[in-house]
């Protein structure tokens, strides 16, 4: 006689909870390997469970600045002559001018208009705050690819600095090498104002409701303020360097292959699991179409043998008449070097913000780029839109140039940029001190110098520029 027992109320509930830790189980390690494999196929139901994550798909930035590209078309200073001379105009020339860090302010305004509204808005939000106080700047603590530093005099110290890693201590060094270039480069040195910052060089920021200096911010960190980011310096990558020698690499190349002998094909190069749900879109939209060479880069593959995963440097793809930007674990540093080229840049609607985005025209007659939609869902039709009208893509690509490589990309706009920042600023916070008291030991309080200069930081040791000032005493 068999005895069949019947399943009461506790083991149902035990199969309940197996079965639910088992789902649980799944999806994680489905999301896992969705978010960290380099696999550009991925099943089905993976991609069906992989978050958005900092995608937020549904939030995007869009800037109309038309206007500011029509003002930089005219000039608009007015440089006095001698007494017996007429005063004579002044206008911006990329031959003469590109690398002059130095413009006076009035020069800075005429000639790159458009350039400083996010420094603009900072300042507006937070003259509505109050003023940005010393305790503003202190009740938290540094975090990763933090620096607290100072202009006092014209002269730029560190103050202190909170650096992981050597690509931590690599693009701190190179921002604070810019600042200290657009410093150093002012018609009137010693009337920069003095002020006292902490700037990031952390793709995310880490007190988003701070009155910090980073490379981007999305639209409700209005707190932010933005500054270039490290790589208009130099970086220190395959095929990368200096901007404006990237920018001469990518203008002889177009000597080269002029844009009728370019590959009429959108072009991109990437990590996937910096951003997989929005970089996978991109690979799948893109896949088995005749304009496509989309694929990722697998950097363990010194060689590059994966089937489209070669590697492109930035000024290979300005061989393509179409390059594809997708943003990163937040903005993606990619695009100015994908600006360089006389190519169509296509790009997702952003999120982030960088400080020349407001530059951005995806339509009229000055259009720059192109824009689709996030999840690339109508990336196919653009395409095809683009390659059917041969004419209207030259005209984007020109306008690119002209907008970005010729103007806004140069090493002066850079320099015009920070020192706007750092006036601005100002504006809205605490006249620092230069000195700090300190005891001596004996009871006795004297007053000792705050930071070290960043002639002195630049020539400091590896330990010592990640720490400061920890071991560099």
């Amino acid at each position: 006689m068999i005895l069949r027992r019947r399943c009461g109320a506790s083991d149902c509930l035990a199969w309940f909870f197996i079965s639910g830790i088992a789902l649980v189980f799944f999806l994680v390690c489905s999301i896992l390997y969705g978010t960290r494999t380099e696999n550009p196929s991925l099943p089905g139901v993976v991609q069906e469970v992989l978050p958005a994550g900092r995608c937020l798909c549904q939030q995007s930035t869009t800037f109309h600045c038309e206007s500011c590209l029509d003002c930089a078309a005219r000039p608009a200073v007015a440089i006095a002559g001698n007494a017996t001379q007429a005063p004579e105009t002044w206008e911006f020339d990329y031959r003469r001018d590109a690398t002059n860090y130095g413009l006076d302010e009035d020069q800075c305004a005429a000639a790159f208009p458009g350039l400083f509204e996010d420094v603009e808005r900072a300042k507006n939000f937070r003259r509505g705050r109050g003023l940005v106080t010393q305790k503003n700047l202190t009740d938290f603590a540094l975090t990763k690819g933090m620096v607290r530093a100072m202009i006092h005099d014209g002269q730029l110290y560190v103050l202190q600095t909170f650096l992981v890693d050597n690509i931590n201590r690599q693009k701190a060094v190179a921002s604070l090498a810019a600042l200290h270039r657009a410093l150093s480069a002012a018609r009137d040195r010693p009337a920069i104002p003095n002020a006292e910052f902490v700037l990031s060089v952390e793709d995310l920021p880490a007190h988003p409701e701070k009155p910090l200096w980073m490379l981007a911010r999305r639209a409700q960190d209005q707190d932010l303020w933005l500054m270039p980011d490290f790589g208009w310096w130099s970086w220190d990558m395959p095929s990368l360097g200096a901007l404006d020698d990237v920018a001469a690499e990518a203008l002889q190349r177009e000597q080269l292959v002029p844009w009728d002998a370019k590959k009429q094909k959108l072009v991109w190069r990437g990590k996937l699991n910096f951003s997989p749900k929005l970089r996978r879109a991109l690979v799948e939209a893109a896949k088995g179409k005749p304009w496509s060479d989309v694929g990722q880069v697998t950097w363990e593959d010194t060689d590059f043998k994966e089937p489209g995963a070669h590697f492109l440097g930035p000024v290979d793809q300005c061989e393509y008449m179409f390059i594809a930007h997708a943003e990163g674990r937040s903005y993606s540093g990619a695009l100015k070097y994908r600006q360089l080229c006389r190519s169509v840049v296509v790009s997702h609607k952003l999120q982030w913000i960088q400080h020349y985005h407001y530059l951005l025209l995806a339509s009229g007659a000055k259009q720059n780029y192109v824009e689709v939609e996030r999840d690339f869902s109508d990336l196919s039709s653009t395409m095809d839109d683009l390659l059917a009208h041969p004419e209207k893509a030259k005209r984007i690509a020109d306008n690119s140039v002209k907008t970005f490589r010729e103007r806004y990309m140069t090493g002066a706009a850079e320099a015009c940029y920070w020192r706007a920042l750092v006036k601005a600023w100002k504006e809205v916070s605490f006249e620092p001190s230069a000195y700090e008291e300190v005891a001596d030991g004996q009871k006795k309080v004297r007053r000792k110098k705050r930071g070290v200069r960043y002639e002195t930081f630049i020539v400091y040791d590896y330990d010592s520029q990640i720490t400061f000032p920890k071991i560099a005493q």
